[in-house]
């Protein structure tokens, strides 16, 4: 840079200048002694050699038992947003539309959720387990899931009577469009990615935050 005829060195500019002018100065000294050429076979060995990291899932997905309660929730928030909207896309009337939401309001009133007692189930088995390590956090994450799925298979069967019920109130017109709509959601529920309010205890990391937080005590 020319100032009053001089050249001045990067050394010589004021700091703005000089963070201005860095990439400049570096560009004109030698390559070799800015730049250390990387190994990209040897990287690419290492890497290959090396053990994968464990991924810590901070939320899990809905199980295949929980979509028809999703997506019959769903509907019911769209009875209440939108009641004229889910008549022409039910082909119901008023009547059915309040039977209809009535049914599943009764239904998501009935179920409860079962995170306490899997919870506890999971510290049962930490606290009385003789292992140690990894071993027995697998244990206790096996306890959680084993009671966790008692649960999701009541909800897979009691909803699966609720959709009968929910049937019998429709007509010939209405039934085939109120399946087309299930199917649907639940395809879009699936691909969607949708998470549920279950701890986190996919795998060993995961689990091990979850029995940190809720149950370690030794």
């Amino acid at each position: 840079m020319l100032y009053s005829g001089k050249l001045f060195s990067c050394s010589r500019l004021s700091a703005l200048s000089a963070l201005l002018l860095a990439g400049t100065c570096l560009a004109q000294s030698d390559p070799q002694s800015v730049v250390t050429e990387v190994d990209l076979n040897r990287a690419k060995q290492e890497s290959r050699a090396s053990k994968p990291r464990e991924l810590t899932v901070l939320t899990q997905t809905l199980s295949a038992e929980q979509i028809d309660r999703a997506v019959l929730n769903r509907l019911m928030q769209e009875i209440n947003s939108e009641p004229a909207n889910t008549k022409v896309r039910m082909g119901i009337n008023d009547s059915q539309l309040q039977e209809l939401f009535i049914t599943i309001s009764n239904t998501r009133g009935f179920i409860n959720g079962s995170e306490i007692t899997n919870v506890r189930a999971m510290c049962a088995v930490w606290n009385e387990s003789t292992t140690q390590g990894e071993s027995r956090i697998a244990e206790a994450i096996a306890a959680y899931k084993k009671r966790e799925q008692l649960t999701q298979t009541f909800i897979a069967k009691y909803y699966s009577v609720v959709l009968f019920d929910i049937e019998a109130i429709l007509d010939e017109e209405s039934l085939p469009l109120f399946r087309a709509y299930m199917n649907d959601r639940r395809r879009r529920l699936a691909n969607a990615g949708m998470t549920s309010w279950g701890s986190p205890v996919q795998n060993i990391s995961a689990g091990t935050d979850t029995i940190n937080f809720h149950c370690r005590t030794n």
